[in-house]
């Protein structure tokens, strides 16, 4: 906050009436973070004359430098009312608006106030402060497509941190952008490590992708894919068994019969885990765990199908 109320110091002084004595130390008390000062100074000339523009826009800056959001809204809203020429009013306003979660107000005053960003000293880098506010907005609203427009303009002109990535990501993802969301995310993760709901995000696309791949037989992407999203989030149990899958279909037993162990760890009590362990354990001949993996899944959920597996293991077993 205290970066974007110094940046918008140098337009506070298009169209001041030079009639009004304490504005010039208004000003200064502002430009120095004496927000309650300043107020002071301003609210006498303000009762005087309702419709100094000036007034209101410094008035409801130094309120937004309070952190006093209402009474910004309401001081740059008549700023605004009287035509300033700032684009500083109409982005002070809808930080005030966003900062009260008043996600529509924030965006309909930024709208406002884009034309005069070109006014600006430095126009690309106060469109892309507006961009990045309205691009959040609308991700707080779940308007992803609006989201990634006013996002990438302000990651065109100005340097992005990984919140900026994080949230073109999540809505490249809920737009099923897949590949571009893959890329940002990844982005976002590598500029900020151990944000667990990104790794989260990016485990659940790498999953998918696995068993999309595995319902078309093609076992090798399908590890791939599998094996990023267990990067990403190796407490999943279910990443685990599906890897199991593909390695069972590529008669890899022995890595089935390792990616299943670490499955029946983190899920314990599920019985597919053990019914499949149990026919990893056939195919390689071993009818001793083969047997307990099969007893295993009886004991969870008893049907007839698994009593023939053991039935079956118990005869190979004396056959050995």
């Amino acid at each position: 906050m205290k970066a974007y109320l110094s940046a918008i110091f140098l337009s506070l002084f298009l169209s001041v009436p030079f009639s009004y004595a304490d504005y010039k130390q208004a000003v200064a008390d502002y430009s120095q973070g004496r927000y309650e000062k300043a107020i002071q100074e301003l609210k006498p000339d303000l009762e005087r004359n309702p419709d100094w523009e000036f007034g209101h826009r410094l008035l409801g800056l130094c309120y937004l430098g309070l952190n006093n959001n209402a009474l910004a809204a309401n001081s740059l809203k008549r700023a605004v009312e009287l035509k300033s020429p700032a684009f500083s009013a109409y982005y002070g306003l809808g930080q005030a608006y966003f900062n009260m979660k008043k996600y529509n107000e924030c965006i309909d005053a930024l709208n406002k106030g884009e034309a005069l960003a070109a006014k600006e000293r430095d126009p690309e880098r106060e469109r892309a402060k507006l961009n990045r506010l309205r691009g959040t907005a609308y991700y707080r609203m779940n308007r992803y497509q609006d989201a990634v427009s006013s996002l990438t303009n302000a990651m065109r002109s100005s340097q992005s941190d990984w919140t900026d990535y994080s949230m073109l990501g999540i809505s490249y993802h809920n737009l099923g952008r897949t590949t571009e969301a893959v890329e940002t995310l990844e982005k976002a993760l590598s500029m900020m490590p151990g944000q667990k709901d990104i790794a989260d995000i990016l485990s659940k696309i790498y999953l998918k992708r696995g068993i999309d791949e595995l319902a078309a037989r093609r076992y090798q992407p399908a590890l791939q894919a599998l094996m990023k999203a267990r990067d990403y989030d190796p407490g999943n149990g279910y990443i685990y068994y599906n890897m199991a899958e593909a390695y069972l279909f590529e008669k890899k037993y022995a890595d089935a019969e390792k990616a299943l162990n670490k499955t029946a760890e983190l899920m314990p009590r599920n019985l597919d885990v053990y019914t499949r362990m149990g026919l990893v354990y056939e195919k390689q001949k071993k009818w001793d765990l083969a047997l307990g993996a099969y007893r295993k899944a009886n004991e969870i959920s008893p049907s007839k199908a698994i009593k023939e597996a053991i039935e079956r293991v118990t005869e190979n077993r004396k056959l050995q």
